[in-house]
């Protein structure tokens, strides 16, 4: 969904094959019996060593390690190329994201009615959402005189507005203050936020009938 993830998720999978040739090599260098997969208890830790795989287990000595290891190495050679590629990708050099800040700043400047300036950014991944967050919150802020928040689900979330409470319905209060009735509460910030980034977390059961414009990102 974003460089960013794509420079993430490369990164752990390069890791991964990594740990992967580990092991291969770990392996080749003992002096352990052969074993049978029909003899083991594959969810025993004393074989963890011994196994790969993640829903189906196979026993690493059943493999043919030369090969595969060739593979493996060849796979890193090209995922390092691409994760360096990606990298030199920047935000500055991001058109996707360029692209969501001409949509926002198109809509803050153009509200569809009365003067509703709300935008939700959904994500299927927290990491694109901390990136979104990271280089959108900044920038709305000082150009377009609006607060941002940051929803993921997952104990981080964030907001522009100093002061309030960062918990799920707090910030969602502040997003949809009409809907979410927030003049009953007894004290409440007089700034309201008018981009919020999330994740799924908030898909369901939620009354956001304040904004007028959905992204999915």
């Amino acid at each position: 969904s974003s460089i960013n993830s794509f420079s993430l998720t490369v990164g752990k999978i390069y890791l991964k094959l990594n740990e992967i040739i580990e092991k291969i090599d770990n392996h080749e260098n003992s002096e352990l019996e052969k074993l049978s997969i029909s003899e083991i208890e594959i969810d025993d830790p004393l074989f963890e060593d011994l196994l790969i795989g993640n829903k189906t287990k196979i026993l690493i000595q059943d493999m043919d390690l030369f090969r595969w290891k060739q593979d493996l190495e060849e796979d890193m050679k090209l995922l390092k190329k691409l994760h360096e590629d990606s990298l030199m990708v920047d935000s500055q050099k991001d058109a996707k994201l360029q692209k969501l800040k001409e949509i926002i700043s198109y809509k803050t400047k153009n509200p569809f009615n009365s003067q509703n300036k709300k935008v939700i950014i959904f994500t299927a991944f927290a990491d694109t959402a901390h990136y979104l967050y990271k280089n959108l919150s900044e920038w709305a802020n000082d150009e377009l005189k609006i607060n941002s928040a940051l929803i993921t689900g997952s104990g981080s979330n964030n907001c522009t507005i100093m002061g309030i409470k960062k918990d799920i319905n707090n910030l969602l209060t502040n997003f949809s203050p009409i809907s979410k009735e927030r003049n009953k509460i007894e004290s409440y910030s007089n700034e309201e936020i008018d981009i919020l980034i999330a994740t799924d977390c908030i898909s369901e059961g939620q009354n956001l009938q304040d904004c007028d414009m959905l992204i999915n990102y």
